[in-house]
């Protein structure tokens, strides 16, 4: 697939501008499961969304339907499956972006994080610092130390929007180690890829993604770091941030995508569907598609772990937006 369809559709990576949700009760056609994605056809969001649809509407007895609703960084998708009538029969394959990043972005946004319970994780994927093929770095260190010898030009970096995930793990990044940076934001990150590889900014924070990595092996950039615990094998020469001398303790940031309802469900049909959600995520064939499209299904959580999770990961993101000073549109 090809930028524009395939990438950048994880937490903000899409275009956002400003909606309110939807005020009347969404209906669903007798006998479908309506799963609902933030992003358009063909994002990995949306791949994952289609992996999984057959085997959660065959656990439940319906037709799933995958429904692309983008726009307003997820909170259009949002809002619809919280105006849907909250029996299990609409919910969202999403992330963080839609349900924690677009309250705290978009002053039309009426909802907030608490309206949501995470039923399983789809796929939870590492950051990576990426940079030009042609800057004079080749790891966190050594970038520290080019934004410290400054000159006449201060490093610049991109992200898919002002507020977006990347952009605050960014100037998370940036203030513990003690530098600065122009920042750069885009209408999702195809244009932000384009400027990485053609020169016009230095570097990004993106997820560790199958196409990035070949974009990486095409010579057209970089990895300078990785947020996760060890070395990956789809990057195997790039050390961890832990692994730094400038030792940024800023965690191990990472991006998920999961299957998300109303808060509102019942216990029982929360209890069922997440059943259902564990059985469908524990399918071979979910989980080799998953695998074809760049991603790995973690390891099943109970309805309590994931609820816990979900709780730590909000207060993780609020945190970052407070640091970054990040207000309402």
């Amino acid at each position: 697939m090809n930028i524009s369809r395939r990438a950048f559709a994880l937490s903000g990576l899409g275009a956002a501008s400003p909606a309110l949700a939807p005020r009347a009760r969404a209906q669903v056609r007798a006998g479908e499961l309506t799963l609902l994605v933030a992003q358009p056809a063909g994002g990995i969001t949306d791949v994952f969304a289609r992996a999984v649809a057959p085997a959660l509407g065959h656990g439940l007895g319906r037709v799933a339907v995958v429904e692309n609703v983008a726009g307003a960084s997820g909170s259009i998708a949002a809002g619809r499956l919280l105006a849907a009538v909250p029996d299990g029969t609409t919910l969202l394959v999403g992330s963080p972006s839609e349900t924690v990043l677009a309250p705290l972005t978009l002053r039309a946004v009426r909802y907030q994080p608490q309206d949501f319970q995470l039923l399983g994780l789809i796929n939870d994927s590492p950051l990576a610092l990426y940079a030009r093929g042609d800057l004079p770095a080749n790891d966190l260190d050594e970038l520290v130390a080019l934004a410290r010898r400054g000159g006449d030009r201060r490093l610049i970096y991109g992200s898919t929007g002002q507020g977006s995930m990347f952009h605050l793990v960014t100037q998370r990044l940036l203030s513990t180690i003690g530098i600065q940076a122009t920042h750069v934001p885009y209408r999702g990150g195809a244009p932000m890829l384009t400027d990485l590889q053609g020169g016009r900014i230095d570097f990004t924070i993106l997820p560790v993604d199958a196409l990035l990595a070949s974009m990486v092996a095409g010579g057209r950039m970089k990895v300078l770091g990785v947020t996760s615990a060890q070395r990956l094998a789809r990057f195997p020469a790039a050390a961890t941030f832990d692994e730094s001398s400038s030792a940024p303790a800023i965690g191990r940031p990472s991006i998920w995508v999961g299957v998300l309802a109303p808060a509102a469900l019942g216990e029982h049909d929360s209890v069922r569907l997440h059943r259902v959600v564990a059985q469908a995520l524990g399918s071979a064939a979910v989980r080799q598609a998953i695998d074809a499209a760049g991603g790995a299904v973690p390891a099943p959580m109970s309805l309590a772990e994931a609820a816990r999770f979900y709780a730590a990961d909000t207060v993780k993101l609020q945190a970052l937006a407070e640091a970054a000073q990040v207000a309402p549109q």
